[in-house]
């Protein structure tokens, strides 16, 4: 929980969804890291791999773009993660997606560290918002 609060206090950015199913069911769908394209629109593939013992995977993006990202931490409602590698106008990424118990169901957060590009640091916020907002959206309808 101190990691938690201690990454909440650092993030750049910060989307949440509240879903009106239990957060096992929830995790289930979603939680995987390999997952990511079964549900975000934006995601056509994810190929996973491992380098060195430590999880990766490569995103492959419905425009074509491609991302390399490390799996840092894995918990029952939770994982962490950071791009190693891709287009995004920003460096030092890290995010976490995160389920967690409410009354009626549960919600789904998403946050990220990162630091934009000097040269239009609104567009790096304005691209991970949107992304953000797409996947939460998706699943919104799905669990609807």
């Amino acid at each position: 929980m101190q990691n938690e609060q201690h990454q909440q206090e650092h993030d750049r950015l910060r989307r949440m969804v509240s879903l009106p199913r239990p957060p096992a069911e929830v995790w289930a769908e979603v939680g995987g890291f390999g997952q990511i394209a079964d549900w975000h629109p934006l995601i056509a593939s994810v190929e996973l791999t491992e380098i060195e013992g430590d999880a990766y995977r490569h995103l492959t993006t419905t425009e074509g773009e491609i991302f390399f990202e490390r799996l840092i931490e894995t918990g029952d409602h939770h994982i962490t993660y950071e791009i190693v590698d891709g287009p995004l106008p920003a460096s030092d990424y890290r995010a976490t997606l995160s389920c967690v118990a409410e009354e009626g169901g549960c919600h789904i957060f998403w946050s990220a560290y990162f630091i934009p590009d000097e040269a239009a640091p609104e567009l790096s916020d304005k691209i991970i918002s949107k992304f953000y907002e797409i996947g939460l959206d998706a699943l919104r309808e799905r669990f609807a």
